[in-house]
């Protein structure tokens, strides 16, 4: 499985805590989870994976009565008494078998790919209101910035000017809060790259475009358009499931190290099964109380 499989299949990936009370539209793989989200009430952008709408190592006692819409399962491998309300699906045990590392080594390799490319596009940050990203892309539609965090969070007002097929924007620092406005589109939600790969803590608000925070606890207080990747998630607004589609660049690796052809991000999975839970079913929500 290569990091575009991954970002055109899941809506989040986490690699230590997912806690959240609000929307997440997409799939999602955690180490653990934790919260009593709305799961999956997906936008038909991803693409089609064997894997459930909710993947966790870990189903933590702190989710209590997490819904799970639209005939979606629940796949875990240990838990801690969670309960979920199901709508039309069921709870499985490790089926498919999965480990986080088989998402978080492409992912990586990725990120530490995307973190070495030259930038070949320009910022203008003279006027915060109308901080502008210049694209200028490549034979392969490619638009690369890098600028600081630091830079990055004096901007009041984002605007992308040009017509690059993918956006990757290198973002240095440990940590960002932004206080930016700024509209997108679909089209620029699945196209853009946020890669704050020095981040340890990330604040967003309204953000758009895929962001990969791979050491940063990332929060939201209100709704991200587009693919995550953290370490932890505190999530205070909705994950909105706007698929990876632009093109990464070539050199991707798998989750088995093995170089791969480039390609737009997609493709799909493999599984499913379940473990000892009780299943008390409503007139059209079912609700599970997971026991170890």
């Amino acid at each position: 499985m290569t990091a575009a499989d991954i970002m055109g299949q899941f809506n989040a990936v986490i690699s230590g805590s997912f806690t959240s009370n609000s929307d997440v539209e997409g799939r999602v793989v955690t180490n653990v989870m934790d919260g009593g989200a709305t799961f999956y009430t997906p936008r038909g952008t991803a693409a089609a994976s064997s894997y459930e709408a909710v993947n966790a190592i870990t189903i933590g006692s702190g989710v209590r009565s997490a819904n799970v819409n639209k005939s979606g399962n629940v796949n875990y491998v240990t838990s801690n008494a969670g309960t979920f309300s199901l709508n039309g699906g069921s709870l499985r045990q490790n089926s498919p078998n999965f480990a986080i590392a088989s998402f978080t080594t492409p992912l990586d390799q990725m990120i530490t790919q995307l973190a070495g490319l030259a930038a070949n596009s320009k910022v203008n940050a003279s006027d915060p209101n109308n901080f502008t990203f210049n694209e200028t892309p490549d034979d392969s539609g490619t638009s690369i910035f890098s600028l600081s965090a630091a830079v990055l969070s004096n901007a009041r007002n984002l605007v992308f000017s040009g017509t690059a097929r993918t956006i990757i924007i290198n973002v240095s620092g440990t940590s960002f809060n932004p206080m930016a406005n700024f509209n997108a589109n679909t089209t620029l939600n699945q196209s853009l790259i946020w890669n704050f790969v020095d981040a340890t803590s990330v604040n967003l608000s309204g953000w758009h475009g895929a962001v990969l925070a791979r050491n940063a606890t990332v929060s939201n207080s209100s709704a991200m358009e587009g693919f995550l990747y953290a370490s932890n998630f505190n999530g205070r607004g909705e994950l909105h499931d706007f698929s990876f589609t632009g093109a990464l660049p070539a050199g991707k690796t798998s989750a088995s190290g093995a170089a791969n052809v480039p390609e737009p991000a997609s493709l799909m999975l493999f599984g499913s099964g379940l473990f000892g839970m009780l299943l008390l079913r409503r007139r059209r929500a079912a609700q599970s109380v997971i026991q170890q």
